[in-house]
């Protein structure tokens, strides 16, 4: 028999609990319940079925409060993502409880039952500039929050260990998350919702984080296994992980005359899941849970709103299936000072005593699911995109829903006079036009009709047309300053705000004031957001070090991406988390990269690009994924070996030891006195050689030694000497390797130089004389010479020879002339 008030097996699916570990068939919100009321400890058990209706009793009374202020937030953010969608002529009706469009109810019923169109159907043609400007919104809003991990006590020796490790978790969490994703969402329910919340928690879900064990069953047809009864179903664990959400007006209920959430009494999430999913979440009631309900004391009008809003159908009276099929997922959470509106000071002292924290109660429909010690201040944080009373804040777009309605209006008006405004042609009936064989034949050129004229009648006097509708002279103007100038004015989205091109303003200063004053006004919500989520890390990074303890070794320390992290370091008291920097708006990536084109412009902006992570940022701002960085497979590769080289002790140089003892054995011999001790680091190596035939030394020397005068690397040095020695170590084996390729390459410069000297030498050195094997010039020969070169050729040279030789004897027998006296030569002397 089941004790008083619980819930008997009856109501339980025992197969789901019992083949299926949490987090095997649906995500778990927070740790999986493993609470046991009352005598019965062997299953599980809920609270008394008393306590279960006072849970009840307390979210209907969150019900009650601000009830009409809500039904107007609700209508407000409704509308908006209609409008979002391009459904701008949804109306709540309240005989049928139904959102529904005008324009598309006018074809149903009795009037699809008529042959033919009237003409009387009204035109609608949506040009959609509430999303085009939303879609710009998102641009410049979704652009990344900049925060940061700093720790309380910036002067104690760990505190640059404390901001790394809640720096990695922080890295590891917006992993696991798709922080973009979530970035652009938030910034989505800004522009249609006002009000945005996070929602930080801890979710076992293997679908989403995996399984300890990854190993799947063999997918063999009709099954896994053979014969009957087949193999039996084993649990698998579940990973869990940090997770977090952002949810709109629609979903999140606060008290809208509470100025901060300090002040809230309650909050309340609720939105539809599938009837499944709701059963395998709680297998211990899934028998009891219904669908097509809201949680207790919600209004059904939210309900149906939330349904409208995510099916996007056309015809919003078609979701009353869905609205009967789907059950209303209702979490609420009270403060300890909401257990005041109990009246029965019993039962007011058990939910105190139960629930010193304030409670978070769950239920699916009207069924009660489970509750627990929870406080929504670790949980939530609210943003409000723009500043305002209370918490029902205006949405970014709210601004414009009236210039689309213009638009729309005018729209429809102009094609309402193009589509329908032909002027008509009216006849004398009386004068002979067959006008039955006018409505019958298709109008075309050629087209001939009957006409019989009374005596004295003229065709031409029979027709007139009527005058065609002018437009006004301003309707132009009108059009394109809503389409253009007026929403950019009210939004502050100008083109250049987004990188278009504005033809109003083509010159570059121009441009960027635009720009400045676009994120100007953008920057209110992307102010607001960054220092929302500098809150929301900080309560995941406690989550996750609280839910992880069950992971840490026996010295308290997780493994997080190959980096340990103590979680000691993460309580309270030890870090915050900060919004990074001071800018007021954000900086696009055009603007980045804009930034880096100045920067590689500088004079030493050659020794910065050197750097491989300098290298690697650029080659992310400018886009080319496929560039390859040199030096950057180094910088990994050594980063690798610095995380390997901090968890292993230096080991012992065998050659400098044994060198050591030989000379102090050969002194010892010969009588002197020991060499000195060496330090002790000279007698050590790295516990990883370097390769010198493949590590590249000079890179992964820089590596080093920018990692040890990192923040890490000084902090690695107070609380990791030995790791810290070690990879000074293995940094001065690649110095040596360094320098040893440089001196190679200047004894190679040095040999390449003597060469090219040596051959200069040798191209100065005289020719030698010409061989007999050699051609000789005639001119160069004697007379005997050329007497036998002629004798050979036929021809007698004696008389010429002789001749030759006469003037050269005359020539030599004149006097020389005088030198000719140097201009500034005195003048010879007169006698």
């Amino acid at each position: 028999m089941p004790l008083p008030d619980q819930p008997d097996k009856q109501q339980s699916m025992e197969d789901l609990a019992e083949k299926y570990s949490a987090g095997e068939l649906s995500a778990v919100e927070g740790q999986p319940l493993k609470e046991s009321y009352g005598n019965n400890e062997s299953e599980t058990t809920l609270i008394p079925k008393k306590y279960q209706s006072i849970f009840a009793e307390l979210c209907r009374k969150v019900a009650i409060r601000d009830q009409f202020a809500r039904i107007e937030e609700v209508k407000k953010a409704a509308e908006q993502r209609f409008y979002w969608r391009g459904m701008f002529d949804v109306c709540w009706n309240e005989q049928e409880n139904i959102w529904e469009q005008p324009s598309l109810m006018s074809g149903l019923g009795p009037l699809n039952s008529q042959e033919g169109d009237a003409g009387d159907i009204s035109l609608h043609y949506p040009i959609n500039i509430y999303q085009q400007y939303g879609r710009g919104h998102i641009t410049v809003v979704s652009e990344p929050w900049k925060i940061r991990m700093e720790a309380k006590k910036v002067d104690a020796p760990n505190a640059l260990r404390v901001s790394s490790a809640a720096d990695t978790m922080r890295e590891k969490i917006e992993a696991q998350n798709y922080i973009k994703d979530f970035r652009m969402n938030a910034a989505r329910l800004s522009w249609t919702d006002g009000r945005v919340s996070f929602y930080s928690r801890w979710v076992t879900d293997g679908a989403r984080f995996g399984y300890e064990d990854e190993a799947h069953d063999e997918e063999a047809m009709e099954g896994v296994g053979e014969g009957n009864p087949p193999p039996g179903k084993k649990p698998r664990i579940a990973n869990g992980g940090e997770l977090i959400e952002a949810y709109g007006v629609l979903e999140c209920k606060v008290p809208i005359n509470m100025r901060h959430s300090s002040q809230f009494m309650f909050r309340q999430l609720a939105f539809e899941i599938d009837i499944t999913s709701a059963k395998s979440m709680y297998p211990w009631i899934a028998k009891r849970i219904t669908a097509g309900q809201p949680g207790p004391g919600e209004y059904n009008f939210d309900r149906t709103t939330r349904i409208a809003t995510t099916q996007g159908i056309k015809l919003l009276t078609q979701s009353g299936d869905t609205v009967a099929q789907l059950p209303t997922w209702q979490r609420t959470w009270f403060r300890p000072s909401f257990f005041a509106e109990i009246d029965n000071e019993i039962d007011r002292r058990w939910f105190e005593d139960n629930y010193p924290d304030g409670a978070l109660v769950e239920f699916v429909g009207e069924t009660y699911c489970c509750s627990r010690n929870e406080s929504m201040d670790d949980h939530w944080t609210d943003v409000h995109p723009l500043p305002g009373d209370g918490q029902a804040t205006p949405s970014c777009g709210y601004i414009i829903m009236s210039v689309q309605d213009a638009l729309n209006d005018l729209t429809d008006l102009k094609m309402e006079r193009a589509m329908k405004s032909i002027p008509a042609i009216w006849c004398d009936k009386n004068s002979g036009i067959n006008l039955q064989a006018i409505s019958k034949q298709k109008a075309g050129p050629g087209a001939h009709y009957s006409i019989e004229l009374q005596p004295g009648q003229s065709a031409q006097n029979a027709f007139f047309e009527e005058q065609a509708p002018q437009a006004p002279a301003d309707e132009v103007a009108m059009y394109e300053a809503i389409f253009s100038t007026i929403p950019q004015s009210l939004t502050g989205l100008y083109p250049a705000a987004i990188g278009e091109s504005d033809p109003s303003n083509s010159t570059l200063g121009g441009i960027k004031l635009l720009q400045a004053a676009s994120k100007g006004q953008s920057g209110l919500a992307w102010s607001a957001f960054r220092e929302g989520y500098a809150k929301s890390m900080l309560q995941l990074i406690r989550i996750g070090a609280y839910f992880r303890a069950s992971e840490a070794d026996e010295e308290g320390k997780i493994r997080v991406d190959d980096k340990l992290v103590d979680l000691e370091d993460l309580r309270d008291g030890n870090w915050a988390c900060v919004p990074d920097g001071d800018e007021s708006y954000p900086n696009t990536h055009s603007e980045r990269k804009e930034a880096l084109q100045e920067v590689l412009q500088l004079p030493f902006a050659a020794p910065l690009m050197a750097m491989p992570k300098n290298m690697a940022l650029a080659k992310d701002v400018l886009g080319l994924q496929d560039l390859e960085v040199p030096g950057a497979d180094s910088e990994e590769k050594q980063m690798s070996e610095i995380k390997q080289m901090l968890e292993e002790p230096p080991i012992p140089n065998m050659q400098a030891v044994q060198a050591l003892q030989q000379a102090t054995a050969a002194a010892a011999i010969s009588g002197q006195a020991p060499p000195p001790q060496p330090p002790p680091e000279a007698m050590l190596q790295s516990s990883v050689d370097i390769d010198p035939e493949v590590d590249d030394s000079t890179a992964e020397y820089t590596v080093c030694k920018n990692w040890m005068n990192s923040a890490t690397g000084q902090q690695a040095k107070r609380d990791n000497a030995e790791g810290y020695l070690n990879v000074r170590l293995h940094m001065l084996a690649h110095k040596a390797q360094m320098q040893k390729e440089q001196q190679a390459a200047q004894q190679q410069q040095q040999e390449a130089f003597a060469a090219t000297e040596q051959a200069k030498q040798l191209a100065k050195v005289p020719k030698p004389a010409k061989s007999p094997s050699e051609t000789i010039n005639f001119s160069d020969l004697g007379p005997s010479g050329k007497l036998q070169v002629g004798a050979q050729a036929g021809l007698d040279l004696s008389a010429d020879m002789a001749g030759d030789m006469a003037e050269k004897h005359m020539a030599a027998g004149k006097k020389p002339k005088p030198a000719v006296a140097p201009e500034n030569s005195p003048p010879p002397a007169v006698q």
